[in-house]
This record gives structure tokens, sequence and C-alpha cells, in this order.
């Protein structure tokens, strides 16, 4: 028979969890993209798609467009949690195709650089010695792509003409650029740029696998019809009981007014539309900048996502040298997105792209710019802009006209809400005073829980810091308690920290020093 020891004073003493700021949901992508039938993918969704190019290849086919994405959204940003809407080819689509056209014999040995589909992973030199006839250099041409197994095209010659088709077929590849830079005297090199692609697949339901997982980053293909998308997420916007919403990423390479209608056309807080001018020059063929506006736009939504990956180094997507603006944090929505480097982004033709006056017609009508820097030594963003320009009732409205306001603003919600939900997972509710060693909530109670969530996103830089902000927030915070319903109805208005994007004034002169 055993005996209890005998223990005086009696002390328990329970473990509960310690107290922490709540959290935002982990950062999740999509791509949606078409596979190779080579691929050992299915069609639809595939949910965790890993980290190396030689992965992704033998997921979706290496030359198919959904791994032409993927690859380089991983090699952008190998954190974030990426899946893939992979869709088959429609049937009887249309593969689209471009070709370069060689004449003449080269009088003298030289070296071209020919860019298809994009100026970092498919550009490649070719040299060309002397007394080369056009079928031998066309030759030339198609065996530098030939040995290129990546390439979401393939290369064939005939005849002095080089052809490229692409590997899927619809219309995700009338977009491409085909560029030749350089010459070789006494040889002409005749482009016809991306054209034909036809029959995308069927968008009708595609989404319909993902109504339950949040994606806070989407990229949509450029050509495909965009009712499917603005419809699945504007829906997820404000949902009860449940945050989904997230921005989705459109590359473009239309004309100015175009691109301007279809901005209008959209007119939601939940898509960015990045424009690419198009050229038609003699050896430049579609987009100014040498890469395909799929690759633009996964380029910067896996830039931003990166953005949001607590403790990622990010200085290389950022111009400032401030130390906690280096890493990444889930706070970063404040910080502009204007100047974000392009990574891996050839220069664009030089003297191209939109004037200054152009830009801000775009940018006003809900177009996101994208070109070259001042030094012309690399790419970089221009203001990031919705293309919300317009509320219900058709008043303009610019509540969410910039990227950082948006993110900025789900940033704040988000974290109320994660908040409240955690500090407030078992409570009573009172209409008088909260009774002290009891889970019970009254209205200064709650009150004061909503003004620290408010400080706590102060030192994160996303709400405004110093007494006039918290004042201003406080005197406009309204906490009504309705415990016949089990309720508590809150109205807040929240000063938010913005971007420095102009600055106006004068400059005058004299000569006097006192």
């Amino acid at each position: 028979m055993s005996y209890a020891h005998v223990r005086n004073p009696r002390v328990t003493l329970n473990l509960v969890t310690r107290d922490q700021r709540p959290g935002l949901d982990d950062q999740r992508a999509l791509i949606v993209g078409q596979k190779l039938s080579g691929g050992t993918a299915p069609a639809g969704l595939n949910v965790g798609v890993p980290r190396t190019s030689a992965e992704i290849n033998a997921l979706f086919g290496a030359r198919s467009h959904a791994a032409f994405l993927a690859r380089r959204f991983r090699k952008i940003n190998p954190w974030t949690n990426l899946d893939v809407i992979a869709l088959a080819d429609a049937g009887g689509a249309t593969k689209a195709t471009a070709s370069i056209a060689v004449s003449g014999t080269s009088t003298a040995a030289g070296t071209i650089t020919v860019t298809v589909a994009d100026g970092n992973d498919h550009r490649y030199e070719v040299a060309i010695p002397s007394g080369t006839a056009a079928a031998a250099a066309a030759a030339l041409i198609e065996a530098k792509f030939d040995a290129d197994a990546a390439a979401p095209f393939v290369a064939s010659v005939l005849t002095g003409t080089v052809t490229f088709t692409a590997e899927n077929g619809g219309k995700i590849a009338n977009d491409w650029p085909l560029i030749v830079e350089g010459t070789v005297p006494g040889l002409l090199f005749t482009l016809t740029g991306w054209a034909s692609g036809a029959t995308d697949p069927t968008l009708t339901s595609i989404l319909d696998a993902v109504a339950n997982i949040r994606y806070q980053t989407i990229v949509w293909p450029s050509q495909y019809a965009t009712t499917v998308l603005k419809t699945f997420v504007d829906a997820r916007k404000n949902l009860d009981n449940d945050i989904k919403d997230g921005v989705a990423f459109i590359g473009s390479n239309r004309a100015f007014a175009d691109v301007k209608s279809d901005a209008l056309a959209l007119n939601t807080s939940e898509i960015v539309l990045i424009t690419n001018e198009p050229e038609t020059g003699a050896t430049w063929k579609g987009p100014h900048l040498p890469q395909a506006p799929d690759i633009t736009s996964v380029s910067f939504a896996a830039a931003r996502a990166r953005r949001f990956e607590d403790g990622v180094s990010i200085s290389d997507l950022v111009v400032t040298n401030e130390s906690r603006d280096q890493f990444g944090s889930p706070f970063k929505g404040s910080l502009p997105y204007f100047n974000t480097p392009i990574l891996y982004c050839n220069r664009p033709l030089r003297g191209s792209g939109y004037t200054q006056t152009e830009q801000a017609e775009l940018e006003d009508a809900g177009v996101s710019i994208v070109g070259y820097n001042e030094s012309y030594t690399g790419v970089i963003m221009g203001v990031v802009v919705t293309t919300w320009q317009f509320d219900g009732a058709g008043n303009p409205d610019d509540t969410w006209k910039y990227l950082e306001w948006r993110d900025t603003h789900s940033i704040i919600r988000e974290y109320f809400v994660k908040g409240v939900r955690k500090e407030f997972a078992q409570h009573r509710m009172t209409a008088g005073v909260a009774v002290a060693g009891f889970a019970i909530i009254d209205e200064p109670s709650v009150r004061a829980y909503l003004m620290q969530l408010y400080d706590e996103l102060a030192e994160d830089a996303v709400t405004v810091k110093g007494l006039d902000g918290r004042r201003y927030f406080e005197d406009n915070l309204v906490v009504t308690l309705k415990p016949s319903l089990r309720r508590v109805e809150v109205a807040a208005d929240v000063p938010m920290v913005s971007q420095f994007g102009e600055m106006i004034g004068s400059v005058k002169f004299n000569f006097l020093t006192q």
C-alpha cells in the first residue's frame, strides 16, 4: 500500500499557452497554365509545387507553359507555397508560330543575338562565318534552339526559314517576343511575330477546386478571358467569418487604348493589370520587354509574395537601405512597390516604352507600368495600381487604387480578425462590468484590445504611430455589445500608413545670404 506525500501549502499551477501576437495566414500563390501530356501532373489542381526546375519539368513537361511560369516563380521565390492549376490543351487547339526568314549570303563574319519567348532563358548568340548562305545561317539559328530542352516551343528549319512553334495550343504564345539583334553583312533577317494560336482550354469551372483555399497571389495568363477570374476574386473579398481575399496579376501586351479599355472593363480592387507596350519593328516583334507578358506578371507576383515571407532576405527586391526593410515580413504591404526590380529580365528596346504623359494616363486608368530604369541598367516596376476606379454606383473611388493601399488594408483587417478570434476564443459577454478572473468581456475590454492591436501594427509601419494617430483611432472606434444576439458590433476608422510617391513645390534663387 502506498501513501501520498504530505504537501502544504497546496499549490496547483496549470500550464497554459503563452501570450503571442496573432499571426496572419501563410502566403500561398496560384499559377494557372497549360501542361503537356508527357508531364506526370494530372490536369487540374496540383498542390505544393516543388522548388527545382527538374521537378517542375517532370510534373508539367519541360516545354509546357505551366513549367515556363513555375520555373520563373521558383527562381525568384523558392519560399512561398505554390500551387498550379494545370490545364490540358483544348481539343482542336491551334499552336502559335513565329519565324525568321534568312536571305542572302554573308560577305563577312558576324554575330546576331536571337531571343524567342524570353530574353533570359531563351536568348542565344549565333556566330555566322563569312560566306554562309541563307539556308546554312538559318540552320545555325535552329541548332541553338534545338539544344534548349526547356524552351516552351520547338524550332524547325526549311529553305532558309526558321519556324518556331509553341508546344501548347491556344492563344498563350501570341504575345511572345521574337527579336534579332545585331547584323551580318550580306544577310537579311525578316521576322514574322508570334500569331495564329487559337482555342484556349475551357475555363468555366477551373477555379472550383480552390474554392476553400486562400491565395494572396494568383497569376492568370494574359490571353485568357477574365470573366471567370473576376467573378472568383471579387466574391472572396468580404466573406462571413472567413478571409480568402487575394490579388490576381495579369500581363498585357496590348495597344495603349486597348489596355485602358481592358482595365475599365475589369474595375476591381483584386486584379492588377501589368502592361507591356507592343513593338512591331523589323527586328523586334512583340512586347518591348524581351519576355512573355506572363513571365513579367509571374516575376512581379513572385517578388511581392516573397516580401511577405517572414525573415527572408529581400535586399534584391528593394532599393531602400533601411535595416528592417531588408527582410520579408507579413506586414510589408505599406512599402512602395514602384522601383521593385524585375529580376532575370533583359533590357528592353532602347527608346521604347510609354512616355511620361502616357504612363500617368495609364496609371489613372488602372494600368500598371513596367520599364527600364534611368541608367538603362535594369527593369523596374512603375506605380502599381489595381483596376479599381469606380464604386458600385459608378462614382469615382480611389479607396483601393494603389496595390499598397489594398494590401495594407487587407493586413489590418486580417490582423484584427485573427487577433479577436484568438484573444476571445471562449468568453462570456456582459453589458455591465467584467468580473476579474473570468473569461468575460465588456465594452472597455474590447476597446482596449483593439487599441492594443492598433499599436502592434503601428510598430510594423502599417497603422500610424504616435499620439495623433492613436487618438484618432480611439475617438472614432465604436464598440456596441448586444448580449441578446451574442454579438459585438464594431466600427473602426483606422489611420493607415501610405507611400511617398510625389513631391511638388517651387525653388527660387536670390543673391542674399542672410
